[in-house]
């Protein structure tokens, strides 16, 4: 087999792995998702145990919809990196390149919206317009 096959075959098994993974971690999350909450539930524990006093850190809330992009756009820029070694004696770089804005454009929009969506919630926009 050449290398462009083994390659192939190797980036496919890790697809499937990654969307058998997805797919297992989405049932157990649904499966183990809490139901019918109350009080006890929503309740914050540390170690198992009722908190004491106030929590030393909050955990800056803003800055997850950076974490979204970054998680959205690394793995496709690692798979066009191991693509682009395979393929760079015959494709030009700005099919690379275009390959790469073709790819990762809807992910940095999808993560920039959930940004603006945690950023600032609905009734946020309501208030702060004045309307």
């Amino acid at each position: 087999m050449s290398a462009f096959i083994d390659a192939l075959a190797i980036l496919i098994v890790l697809v499937v792995i990654a969307i058998i993974a997805d797919v297992a971690i989405i049932y157990i999350a649904r499966k183990v998702a809490a139901r019918n909450p109350n009080a006890s539930k929503l309740q914050r524990y540390e170690a198992g145990n009722p908190p004491v006093g106030e929590a030393r850190y909050v955990f800056p809330i803003q800055y997850v919809g950076f974490l979204l992009m970054f998680l959205g756009i690394e793995p496709i820029i690692v798979i066009l990196l191991i693509l682009s070694s395979v393929v760079s004696a015959t494709l030009p770089i700005t099919y690379v390149i275009l390959a790469l804005l073709v790819i990762a454009l809807p992910s940095v929009y999808v993560g920039y919206k959930y940004a603006l969506r945690i950023a600032y919630p609905k009734g946020f926009i309501k208030k702060s317009s004045g309307r």
